[in-house]
């Protein structure tokens, strides 16, 4: 009975193992599938897109009020205060709450302490796009901001990495660099212009939910504290690769190519809702 668990043991790790050497594989799969879907949205057109001015079908975000300079001012304002709120919770508050002495001499913790201020971010940011998504009445303001997070963020990281010669939670400039241009590529100039999209919000609430719960994991199973048994942190990541998986792979993928379909009728709506008004403007001229 011993070995027959030992065995199964040994087969899920096993199993584990293969799917996580697969996991990088699947990701840029779907990425490059995404990018050429909407690629082909771009290139080939369905509709004559008006020269008249766009008519708003959504209510307007007070902060940028439709103007993109506005958005560029919130961006930096943005990038000024998580700087202090980012480095605040790593360097002071987190050192409070999880004490540094539990770790073994050599233990980088710095980068468990930055691992633990970014759950909490994603946590934050969780929660807006939830209430965007549940609260229909708010208008773009949460989701405009909420969504210039992440991009301020991946600035603050490499401006980090440029100046100390150390990111936030210690990556390497490799992994760094492809991660937050895929954020900010995703979250920017994807998502932004579209906040009446619920695709768009579900996928970002995606994003940030599954690096808080894969996150959280891997400072879980560092922690000493915790006391955890071999059987448990085995299957704590068996869970936390499975979760990634699911989230990353499958349902940012499709939740990618519902924001592109969506952004293409949206894209339509308004060149109809232009030609109307254009219309309604030159009877009116007559």
């Amino acid at each position: 009975m011993v070995s027959l668990r030992r065995l199964i043991r040994a087969n899920t790790a096993k199993s584990a193992v293969v799917v996580g050497q697969r996991l990088p594989c699947a990701a840029y799969v779907a990425t490059t599938l995404l990018l050429l879907f909407s690629l082909s949205l771009v290139l080939w057109p369905t509709s004559k897109v008006s020269n008249v001015a766009p008519n708003h079908l959504h209510k307007v975000c007070k902060v940028c009020a439709g103007r993109p300079l506005l958005g560029i001012r919130s961006f930096v304002i943005l990038v000024l205060n998580m700087s202090g709120v980012m480095l605040a919770l790593k360097h002071c508050i987190i050192p409070r709450i999880i004490d540094r002495h539990q770790f073994e001499e050599g233990f980088d913790i710095d980068k468990y302490y930055g691992f633990a201020a970014q759950v909490l971010y994603h946590c934050v940011l969780c929660t807006c796009f939830a209430a965007t998504i549940c609260i229909t009445s708010l208008d773009d303001t949460l989701y405009h901001l909420a969504t210039l997070a992440e991009p301020a963020y991946c600035t603050i990281d490499v401006l980090l990495l440029l100046f100390t010669g150390t990111s936030f939670t210690h990556w390497q400039l490799k992994p760094l660099l492809v991660h937050h241009t895929i954020s900010c590529a995703y979250c920017h100039a994807l998502m932004y212009g579209i906040p009446s999209s619920i695709y768009g919000k579900m996928l970002q609430f995606v994003f940030h939910f599954s690096s808080a719960i894969c996150l959280g994991i891997a400072n879980a199973l560092q922690t000493p504290s915790l006391k955890l048994s071999v059987l448990q942190r085995l299957w704590m990541q068996v869970l936390s690769m499975m979760f990634w998986a699911i989230t990353r792979v499958g349902l940012v993928f499709i939740l990618g190519i519902c924001v592109l379909i969506d952004a293409k009728r949206y894209q339509q709506r308004h060149s109809r809702a232009d030609i109307e008004a254009g219309s309604i403007l030159s009877n009116k001229l007559r």
